[in-house]
């Protein structure tokens, strides 16, 4: 999925099918992971679109995990809510971009 087809089409699809309508914010979340480093977010009442595909990076939430190391996964989730755990297993710095998409009240 790339940042500006999660913007024009899945996010307000998304949005709709969850009753929010139009009435959410987005934002750019890039995300500079340390090698190895684990961070967790906590995003109850919003939801993150990964922007792009990741090497080396597995992110797991309640709504599912993307891992492009697992063989035997049929299905990558992009969309993530709850607490959401990003593990970077490079040696290296990693970068992970997500849409931050926060319901308005």
């Amino acid at each position: 999925m790339t940042i500006e087809l999660a913007l024009e089409y899945i996010i307000p699809q998304r949005m709709e099918e969850l009753g929010i309508g139009k009435n959410y914010a987005t934002r750019i979340e890039h995300l500079v992971l340390q090698p190895s480093e684990t961070k967790i977010i906590f995003a109850y009442n919003q939801f993150y679109f990964l922007g792009e595909d990741a090497d080396d990076v597995s992110v797991s939430s309640e709504t599912g995990v993307f891992d492009l190391s697992f063989g035997s996964a049929n299905k990558m989730q992009y969309e993530h809510q709850g607490e959401i755990t990003i593990k970077n297993y490079s040696s290296t710095i990693n970068h992970l971009r997500f849409i931050q998409v926060i319901p308005k009240k």
